[in-house]
């Protein structure tokens, strides 16, 4: 399309928005369920993208003002899903800004309720995502957002996305398609997962108004194909389903490991148990044994000395004998210390 005619088609729109009252903030379209086209005056949009993406510079720059912060402050990145509204040629539009659910390490748990959140922010559900990738050699993480999307969105989420690639260099909007032939099979992948849909966004050039129109005319011709006219509640609803049964897998087979591992804990234990217990009857055998023999030598001895009738020898018997017959009590004390740990 002629740049001249696109800019005066996006003066004629803009003018005949500002002639037409805006929807009630929050309000949806009594034709929610049908094709948007340019008569429906409300866009729901998800930006979806690393923090490094242009995320919120892009936001802005399709809103044409500042609402979700700027790139360089790591503060303004948002820690939540967040909504802003506005009006951009000739239509309303719902900008859900996200955080980045694509960070390593980051489990699907752990994002699972920012994920809820964006659907409720943009309910009935949004028309469009838009993944936010920038014009630069990528780190490889293409093929993870594939996976992360279709783990969180389901296989219908692709029917609904864009993918917006951003820049600050005019230079670079004329290299896309050489961009995308150099670009990594997984990039290409994604590219054509959204049926080939992308746009290049100057997020500097918030006056280039055709940028912006170019981006919105390619979501409505998006939705106006699609069976469902935005990614509804109960496609998400039924992806959580999907994702609840996986986590109550996931849940089933932890318990399972730990009863086994608790299981076998207390069998090694019970073995360990036994083994103790054996060892303390051996114990308390080789008492016994111990006991027999000393009561043999002191019986002896107790002969001896009542035969013995020299005095001195005497003397020297029962002297062994009293060491006899205190050895034998002290092993005695020692059986029943011994017994008494068994039973306990």
């Amino acid at each position: 399309m002629d740049i001249i005619r696109l800019e005066e088609k996006c003066r004629l729109l803009r003018r005949k928005n500002n002639m037409v009252p805006p929807p009630t903030m929050g309000g949806e379209s009594s034709s929610t369920d049908s094709p948007v086209s340019p008569s429906v005056s409300e866009l729901r949009l998800v930006l979806l993208g690393r923090t490094e993406a242009g995320r919120s510079a892009a936001g802005n720059t399709i809103l044409g003002r500042e609402e979700f912060g700027t790139q360089a402050s790591a503060s303004a990145e948002p820690q939540r899903s967040r909504r802003r509204e506005g009006d951009a040629c000739g239509r309303r539009l719902l900008l859900v800004n996200t955080p980045d659910w694509f960070s390593p390490g980051l489990s699907l748990e752990e994002i699972r309720p920012d994920v809820g959140l964006c659907v409720q922010l943009s309910a009935p559900g949004p028309h469009a995502f838009l993944m936010v990738i920038p014009v630069e050699p990528l780190k490889g993480e293409e093929r993870g957002m594939l996976e992360r999307m279709g783990e969180m969105f389901g296989e219908g989420y692709w029917g609904h996305t864009v993918i917006l690639f951003t820049h600050a260099d005019s230079r670079k909007e004329q290299s896309i398609e050489k961009y995308l032939l150099a670009g990594s099979q997984e990039l290409r992948q994604l590219v054509e997962k959204c049926g080939n849909r992308y746009h290049v966004l100057n997020i500097k050039d918030w006056a280039h108004d055709t940028q912006v129109l170019e981006l919105l005319d390619q979501v409505e011709k998006m939705v106006s194909g699609n069976i469902e006219s935005f990614y509804s509640s109960q496609i998400f609803e039924e992806s959580e389903a999907q994702v609840r049964e996986m986590q109550g897998k996931i849940q089933r087979e932890r318990e399972e490991r730990k009863q086994r591992e608790e299981r076998e804990t207390r069998e090694r234990h019970g073995k360990e148990m036994q083994d103790s217990l054996k060892k303390m009857e051996g114990v308390i055998q080789e008492y016994d044994r111990d006991i027999k023999t000393l009561g043999e030598q002191t019986t002896e001895l107790e002969i001896q000395v009542k035969k013995e009738r020299d005095e001195d020898n005497k003397r020297d018997l029962e002297r062994e004998l009293k060491r006899l017959s205190d050895q034998m009590e002290e092993v005695r004390r020692n059986q029943e210390k011994c017994i008494e740990k068994l039973k306990n």
